[in-house]
């Protein structure tokens, strides 16, 4: 059944609950083909962005297709506002999916957005079971984010400072939870994709990732910035890109997965 989100966004998934290996049940939405398929499907974990716990309504532009394209699309509410368990999380989600009939548990894939696609990294370098991982709009390095910007976007900097403290004081948990810092682990095929004019995360967060990546040995790291096109996906002047974003991900995952 379809069901009205935020905005008025249409969420066509099924709710279910995600438990992970230390008793907390995250709230979850299931994408499964709607196809006929033969033999398992591969998954992918989408990780939604914000300072809260997340909302399926901000991923269904893609879990939606995703489901139409052979996929088994998940996404989930985070345990907590804040980043530090987003991986384990991400890792519970692959424990579930591994135990579904109808998934190929070595076929697993993750994507995320600004902070899930933090998320998603950070994942991806410490579970090597995920095959693929692609971003939209990462924040990669959350202290020179909040240290960056500090004079030309003061809300923004406020928010950071509400949500992990100075970035001054605390430099050390800011690294602890930025995926900049795992990067050379991460040896799975990965794909980090940016709009050209996003400025609550600039798309230098995906090209300095890339370059770290990179550095560490994966050759299979690139980054796709998408022209006129801002944080939430809006292209300038006025519309939302989405089919673009689309047509970039899916074959990718398709590729990959």
């Amino acid at each position: 059944m379809t069901k009205i989100g935020a905005g008025g966004i249409a969420l066509t998934g099924e709710e279910i609950a995600v438990e992970t290996g230390d008793g907390i049940r995250l709230n979850a939405m299931l994408y499964r083909p709607s196809m006929a398929a033969s033999g398992p499907r591969p998954a992918v974990i989408l990780c939604p962005g914000g300072v809260g716990t997340g909302m399926f309504e901000i991923v269904e532009w893609l879990a939606g297709p995703l489901r139409d394209a052979g996929f088994v699309a998940l996404t989930m509410n985070w345990r907590s506002g804040l980043p530090d368990h987003d991986p384990d999380d991400v890792s519970a989600g692959i424990d579930w999916l591994r135990a579904q009939p109808g998934v190929d548990g070595s076929r697993i894939g993750v994507m995320g957005m600004s902070r899930g696609g933090n998320a998603a990294l950070r994942a991806t370098a410490r579970d090597q079971r995920i095959k693929a991982c692609v971003t939209f709009g990462a924040v990669t390095d959350l202290l020179q984010q909040a240290q960056g910007v500090k004079d030309y976007a003061p809300g923004r900097y406020r928010m950071f400072l509400d949500w992990l403290g100075s970035p001054e004081e605390n430099a050390d948990r800011y690294r602890a939870v930025s995926a900049i810092t795992e990067a050379a682990k991460i040896r799975q095929p990965l794909l980090l994709v940016h709009g050209q004019h996003d400025m609550h995360s600039p798309p230098e967060q995906s090209l300095w990732m890339n370059e770290a990546v990179r550095a560490g040995g994966n050759g299979e790291s690139r980054v796709e910035i998408v022209p006129m096109m801002c944080h939430y996906g809006d292209v300038i002047p006025n519309h939302f890109g989405f089919d673009r974003l689309r047509s970039i991900i899916i074959p990718f995952l398709i590729e990959r997965l």
